[in-house]
C-alpha cells in the first residue's frame, strides 16, 4: 500500500491477510496490554475490545470488506497494526471506526502510527464514509494530541461511574 524510508528503514503498511493472523493477534494483544494500567482502560477491554478467542475473529475480517486491518511493517517485519470497520448509519451514511491503531514502542518514532491511520482514513473516504471516529482513553493526552494533529476532534464524551 506505502512505503517510506527512515534512516535507512523501509516503512510500510499493508493489507493484512490469513497468513497474518497469527501476527495480526500477537499485535491486538500488545495493543491491549498497552491500555490494561490506562484510566479507563479495563472497562474499555471488557466492553469495546474484540474477545478471545482472537484467531477466527482475524480469520474472519481479513476477508470482510466492511474491515480494514493493516500491517505497519520497518524492513518487512510487521511492527503496527489498524483496524477499521464501515457501519451503516440511521440515515443510510457511512461511518467508519478505527478500532485500534498500535505500533510497537520500538518503532513509534518512524511515524508508524501516523502511516496507519493516513491509510485507514484513506480507506474510509474510498468507501464513501462520511466520517472516522477513533476511540481514545481519557488519561491518553499523547494519543488525544497525535489525533488532533491528524485533524480529528472530540465528538462524544461517555461518562462513567461505577457501582459497588
Amino acid at each position: 500500500m506505502h512505503e517510506e524510508h527512515h534512516d535507512n528503514m523501509r516503512a510500510g503498511t499493508r493489507v493484512g491477510n490469513e497468513r497474518d493472523v497469527r501476527t495480526l493477534v500477537e499485535l491486538y494483544r500488545a495493543s491491549r496490554e498497552a491500555l490494561v494500567s490506562e484510566r479507563g482502560g479495563s472497562m474499555y477491554l471488557s466492553k469495546e475490545a474484540f474477545g478471545e478467542p482472537l484467531e477466527p475473529h482475524f480469520a474472519a475480517i481479513v476477508h470482510d470488506d466492511q474491515w480494514l486491518v493493516l500491517l505497519g511493517t520497518l524492513d518487512d517485519v510487521p511492527v503496527g497494526l489498524a483496524v477499521a470497520r464501515l457501519d451503516e448509519m440511521s440515515d443510510s451514511s457511512l461511518l467508519a471506526t478505527v478500532e485500534v491503531v498500535y505500533a510497537d514502542p520500538a518503532a513509534r518514532e518512524v511515524g508508524i502510527k501516523e502511516d496507519l491511520l493516513k491509510a485507514a482514513v484513506g480507506w474510509a473516504a474510498q468507501r464513501g464514509a462520511t466520517g472516522v471516529d477513533v476511540k481514545v482513553l481519557p488519561g491518553m493526552r499523547a494519543s488525544k494530541n497525535f489525533l488532533e494533529g491528524a485533524g480529528f476532534v472530540a465528538r462524544l464524551l461517555v461518562m462513567h461511574r461505577r457501582l459497588n
